[in-house]
């Protein structure tokens, strides 16, 4: 009985440090956008994260986000040079809700402003 209540508060006092370990911790990502030079017309592109893990659709970045950690930060910083038809970028109205988008699943967007 006395092994029982001794393992029984050592599992109480642990449990909380347990808990907070198995809770994700927030990343940072960074997002670039890699022409695919052979795919041909339209010119494509996929959104590329951390330098490792592309989509092709704007769709499956977002299917990712909302698998990454609440208080994740994606840093894209997209440059000032244009090959033409790229995602996101064309458009003030998409970026806004791409922006907007992230926020809602609780990660934090910065655009780099390029210059």
């Amino acid at each position: 009985m006395k092994r029982l209540l001794c393992m029984m508060v050592i599992w109480a006092s642990l449990a909380p440090v347990l808990a907070q370990d198995a809770k994700p911790k927030p990343e940072n990502l960074t997002m670039t956008l890699a022409w695919v030079a052979d795919a041909g017309e339209p010119k494509q592109y996929v959104f590329v994260i951390n330098g490792e893990v592309a989509y092709k659709t704007l769709d499956g970045l977002k299917k990712y986000l909302k698998d990454i950690p609440k208080g994740s930060s994606l840093t894209w910083d997209p440059g000032c040079c244009r090959i033409g038809n790229e995602p996101l970028i064309g458009s003030a109205d998409e970026m806004k809700k791409f922006k907007e988008s992230c926020e809602l699943i609780g990660i934090k967007f910065t655009l780099v402003p390029s210059g």
